[in-house]
């Protein structure tokens, strides 16, 4: 019967003990879980890209015949496109891009005294890039090699001749890119195409050129 007794207190014990363990794991709480930031992405320029745009020229001509002289001025908007590729090392953006467009510009008057008309058609250029970015705004500066397409015209006799012209134009733009695709852009440039004879008319073409852009990164 002692033993009895014996028994059932160590089994009263026992469970006293368990159901003590059992209420002191029940009060340690879980550890909590790690709260993990994020972190904001900065813009990757690096990529292909094509675009479309638009502006205004505002062309200067000299043209010299034999001593007659005239200065017309060919300003008209111009459309076209471009394309290129951007190579980004921390916030520095270089690159190499190259643009054509058709211009309406010309103008009509009068050397030594015969009537003529003086147009510019299709043009461009290719040209380094040099930018720094502030993530998705990018300043950049840009030159290189220009051409034009030029024709002067006798508005008297209808002759006429058409020359291309080579040079150079250098400039700065600031784009932004409004989602990881889509670029907008803002872009002046100088160019001066140098000189050629039209219809024996010593002729020097420069430009100063304002363009928006609408370009799609790769």
């Amino acid at each position: 019967m002692k033993t009895l007794y014996i028994g059932a207190a160590a089994l009263a014990i026992a469970s006293a003990a368990t159901t003590a363990r059992a209420a002191d794991l029940a009060q340690v709480e879980a550890p909590a879980a790690p709260i993990i930031e994020e972190v904001s992405g900065v813009y990757d320029w690096n990529g292909f890209y094509v675009g479309a745009m638009t502006g205004y020229d505002w062309i200067d001509a000299d043209t010299n015949d034999a001593g007659f002289k005239s200065s017309p001025s060919l300003d008209g908007w111009a459309l076209g496109g471009y394309t290129g590729y951007n190579y980004q090392t921390g916030p520095w953006v270089m690159g190499l891009e190259g643009d054509v467009k058709y211009n309406w510009s010309d103008d009509n008057f009068d050397l030594g005294g015969i009537p003529m008309n003086l147009e510019t058609n299709w043009s461009g250029s290719l040209r380094a890039r040099v930018g720094y970015a502030f993530d998705r705004t990018l300043v950049y500066g840009t030159g290189g090699y220009a051409f034009t397409n030029a024709e002067l015209t006798d508005r008297g006799t209808g002759a006429s001749d058409d020359k291309t012209f080579h040079g150079w134009t250098i400039g700065a733009g600031i784009e932004q890119a409004f989602t990881d695709n889509l670029i907008g852009r803002a872009e002046y440039r100088y160019t001066d195409y140098g000189d050629k004879n039209l219809m024996g008319v010593n002729t020097d073409l420069s430009s100063n050129t304002l363009m928006l852009g609408v370009g799609w990164k790769f």
